[in-house]
């Protein structure tokens, strides 16, 4: 199933619809590959809907390497915090959050 059956199948708000097809074309093959699987593992009331519409638009600005230290911003121990734990990508976040609301 593409992207946009998946899209009017799952999401009621026609607004959100268009939001997220219009945001997610400009991402990687990945990140359209992991949005299709959060429309396919789950069901959308409105909230969940919004939420879904804002991770998209987070991950459309989305820039994992933004906190990135380099080696002479790095602080006394020589390690970047940034490498120890890296940001989770939005859409990876709504699906963590998805997943322990199931539970």
């Amino acid at each position: 199933m593409n992207l946009t059956v998946l899209l009017q199948h799952k999401i009621s708000n026609p607004d959100y619809i268009g939001l997220i097809e219009r945001t997610n074309a400009g991402f990687s093959q990945p990140e359209q590959a992991l949005l299709a699987e959060i429309l396919q593992q789950f069901e959308f009331d409105v909230v969940q809907a919004q939420a879904l519409a804002q991770a998209v638009l987070q991950q459309s600005r989305f820039d994992p390497n933004a906190l990135h230290q380099d080696d002479d911003d790095e602080d006394f121990t020589g390690v970047c915090p940034h490498c120890i734990n890296p940001p989770m990508p939005p859409l990876r976040d709504y699906q963590m959050w998805r997943l322990q609301r199931a539970n």
